[in-house]
């Protein structure tokens, strides 16, 4: 078992936060750690909750080329059919998908930090609203204590690439299939207030909520953050 030594490598506090989280960030000087291979790993952090915020979470901003290398859609009539439990066979029903156009761009997607069930549905939501996130903080301003960050830096890439297969199924076609990579990727913990409901969540800046009961270690989190009034 190796055993790491969570101390801020910029001022030198001990970092805190739950027994899941694999990724800290401390309130003192606003560094965020991943716990890497060799020891503690320097994170990009950007933070757009204020000290006083109620409920400041982690989320994972990554910012990638996509590149469709294949994609395959069904038509309507296809589909239609396919809802009432037909089995779809390309060689049953001969003709009825076709390929797409293929192609590259830049995206910015936005998904959680912390475990969540239906995380990369909520990912595609998410980054439909990366512009309108709050602000950045402004020099000076106080960092809030934050937790909960479990989704560890080499996970991102691949719940990116599940948040694009989400946007692309968003798009006027009925997608069968499609094969996509990333690349020129860039990784950013985003710091976001939030607020608790006594069912949900809501994510400031987006629109997007997500119920409590769906964040595994919600309990875990309250009581870290209670611990701190």
């Amino acid at each position: 078992m190796k055993v790491m030594r969570l101390v801020c490598g910029s001022c030198g506090s001990p970092l805190a936060g739950l027994g899941s989280d694999s990724v800290f960030v401390w309130s003192n000087c606003g560094a965020g750690w991943a716990c890497g291979r060799d020891g503690l790993e320097r994170v990009e952090v950007e933070h757009r909750a204020p000290a006083g915020a109620e409920l400041p979470l982690p989320f994972w901003k990554m910012k990638a080329t996509v590149h469709v290398l294949r994609r395959t859609v069904r038509n309507e009539f296809t589909t239609s059919i396919l809802r009432y439990d037909s089995r779809y066979s390309p060689d049953a029903m001969p003709g009825k998908v076709r390929e797409a156009g293929k192609g590259s761009e830049r995206r910015t997607m936005l998904f959680p930090a912390f475990y969540l069930n239906g995380l990369p549905g909520t990912g595609t939501m998410l980054s439909e609203h990366v512009e309108d996130l709050p602000p950045l903080l402004e020099p000076g301003d106080g960092f809030p204590v934050v937790c909960g960050c479990s989704i560890r830096p080499e996970d991102t890439e691949i719940l990116g690439k599940c948040v694009a297969v989400g946007q692309e199924t968003g798009k006027a076609d009925w997608l069968a299939e499609i094969e996509l990579v990333l690349a020129s990727v860039k990784k950013t913990l985003v710091i976001l207030p939030c607020r608790a409901e006594v069912e949900k969540v809501h994510i400031a800046g987006t629109g997007v909520s997500i119920f409590r009961r769906n964040v595994p270690h919600w309990n875990a989190l309250m009581e870290f953050r209670g611990a701190l009034s």
